[in-house]
């Protein structure tokens, strides 16, 4: 258990240098995780050149983004932005089971099946809203998840209301942008259940 602290304390010290451009630091974090990432991406994907192409990418955007990205618990993150990348790729692949379950949900006669894969979206949903910036999640998943309104999101948060509709539309655009397809079918099971 002391070895898990003291890895997360180096990943938040090597963080910390990253934001400032140290390229070293960023060599390490990437030799402390890349192979753990790469390795789930293989076993989940079943193409190790997809699976390099998408860690490289994953770290490529951590690069290009660490003055803005405020990271917790740095192997979560990995995991998570990992996650998304790998359903982003079999989407924009166009996987022929994943399509073939998601275009055969109508025809399901088990509405516990339609049920999962509501839950298994939804879940997709709340995995995407958790690799966005700190304050953009907080605004969607308030909105989204605990129903508040804009201005009662504007005063916990104590920013403007017109900020918070501005990141929702923000978040909207790029969760269809995404999930355009994916959301549809959503909307089509809540009709049906």
């Amino acid at each position: 258990m002391l070895n898990e602290f003291t890895h997360t304390d180096a990943d938040q010290e090597l963080l910390s240098l990253i934001k400032t451009g140290s390229e070293t630091a960023f060599q390490q974090l990437f030799q402390r995780h890349w192979e753990k990432l790469y390795v789930a991406a293989s076993k989940k994907l079943g193409d190790q050149e997809l699976a390099q192409e998408l860690v490289h990418d994953l770290f490529l955007d951590l690069w290009r983004r660490r003055e803005e990205l405020s990271i917790q618990h740095l192997p979560a993150y990995l995991g998570k932005a990992l996650q998304y990348r790998i359903i982003n790729k079999l989407i924009s692949k166009k996987d022929k089971f994943f399509f073939e379950l998601l275009e055969n949900t109508e025809e399901s006669l088990y509405k516990a099946d339609q049920a999962l894969l509501e839950k298994d979206l939804t879940s997709l949903i709340i995995s995407w809203a958790e690799i966005l910036p700190e304050r953009r999640r907080q605004i969607f998943i308030q909105y989204y998840l605990h129903h508040l309104t804009t201005q009662e999101i504007a005063e916990n948060l104590q920013i403007s209301q017109k900020t918070v509709q501005n990141q929702l539309s923000i978040s909207v655009q790029d969760l269809r942008a995404h999930f355009g397809h994916l959301l549809a079918l959503l909307i089509l099971l809540d009709e049906t259940l």
